[in-house]
């Protein structure tokens, strides 16, 4: 075999070309499937939080003298329950008007995305739910 047929014969022959090719495309997919799979964590997270928000702003509701720290207690015990830490939950109530208050309660909580190899993703997110407060 001569010096130039050397590269044709190379070209021609396709034996592990389709291994070379799955090692190239897999490591990009896995980290697609792993980037879906914690981004629809994230959204459960989320989901999570503004359930416990919900459940806190209810119970505000229905005792209107419960205070910033009986609400962070709250929804401390319902995130924990769920497998969440680290939530700022706040209260801000607006002056009387009309014979009710509103009440806003607030969260905010930040999700850390990390993969193996890569920097950490820190994804914050903030809710809040108002409700009314009638009498008090």
């Amino acid at each position: 075999m001569s010096a130039k047929q050397r590269p044709q014969a190379f070209a021609g022959n396709i034996s592990g070309g389709a291994g070379i090719e799955f090692a190239l495309v897999v490591p990009i997919l896995i980290m697609l499937l792993f980037g879906i799979f914690a981004f629809g964590w994230s959204m459960n997270s989320v989901s999570s939080v503004r359930y416990a928000l919900e459940a806190s702003a209810r119970s505000l509701q229905l005792n209107n003298t419960l205070t910033q720290s009986d609400i962070q207690a709250i929804a401390t015990q319902k995130l924990q329950a769920l497998g969440l830490q680290n939530v700022n939950v706040t209260i801000t109530t607006d002056p009387p008007s009309g014979g009710f208050r509103m009440a806003h309660v607030n969260a905010s909580y930040a999700f850390v995305i990390s993969f193996p190899y890569f920097s950490d993703y820190p994804i914050s997110y903030t809710t809040s739910v108002t409700v009314p407060l009638i009498g008090g």
